[in-house]
């Protein structure tokens, strides 16, 4: 009779930790592709040629403020699955999730950082810029597809799954374009302080798809199709 208590609350302390951890990566993704819309918006205004020092800084500030806010998430949602103990056989697998969905508001900081940098470096032409624009549209579509997916898995495992394979095809999409920009960049001439800040923020936006690739393998592996 114990064994059977101890078990039920096992399995209901899992389905908790669950639905709970959906809730935060949904919430997470949702924060970092508006970090990344922040940062297109960043993008836009030095190709129009109408970046202001102050509007960049405060565009930069919200994106602080953003990872700030996916930082609390992860830290609150591993405190409440530390709390679970030795109840929770996957506890490991989860906290790895949220460390890894965690780590694209900071690829995504460090971008916006590098594009701040450029501008300390003197104007950009538009032409210059429009690639990496045209990855980060890209690399959004992956983003957005994986907070898709996960949105679904809260409603039914088979449906989330077949939008988590969706993910996976997007971040093939986002290294075809980042294979093409990279090379676009390396043709413009010389290797400028510029033209290695450029490479480092397209480098740091196709990271943003693996680790969403990565993210939905992990998912896969949580939240199988029953």
């Amino acid at each position: 009779m114990v064994y059977h208590l101890v078990a039920f609350i096992g399995r209901q302390k899992l389905e908790d930790v669950r639905r709970m951890v959906l809730m935060t990566s949904k919430d997470h993704t949702r924060r970092s592709i508006q970090i990344l819309r922040t940062l297109g918006m960043m993008l836009e205004s030095m190709i129009n040629g109408n970046a202001e020092k102050a509007f960049l800084q405060q565009k930069f500030m919200e994106i602080l403020k953003m990872d700030e806010e996916c930082k609390a998430l992860k830290s609150e949602a591993e405190s409440r699955i530390l709390e679970v103990g030795a109840l929770l056989v996957e506890r490991g697998d989860f906290v790895r999730l949220l460390g890894c969905i965690d780590k694209i508001p900071d690829r995504l900081e460090g971008a916006a950082y590098r594009t701040l940098g450029l501008v300390e470096l003197g104007r950009l032409e538009g032409e210059t810029l429009q690639p990496v624009t045209t990855l980060l549209d890209e690399v959004g579509t992956c983003l957005e597809s994986l907070n898709r997916a996960i949105t679904a898995l809260e409603m039914d495992s088979e449906q989330g799954y077949q939008r988590l394979k969706e993910v996976k095809l997007n971040e093939k999409s986002v290294d075809d374009v980042y294979r093409r920009v990279g090379i676009d960049i390396l043709k413009r001439g010389q290797l400028t302080a510029q033209t290695l800040l450029l490479k480092e923020i397209v480098d740091l936006l196709e990271s943003v798809s693996d680790l969403s690739e990565e993210t939905a393998d992990i998912l896969s592996f949580l939240y199988p199709v029953k």
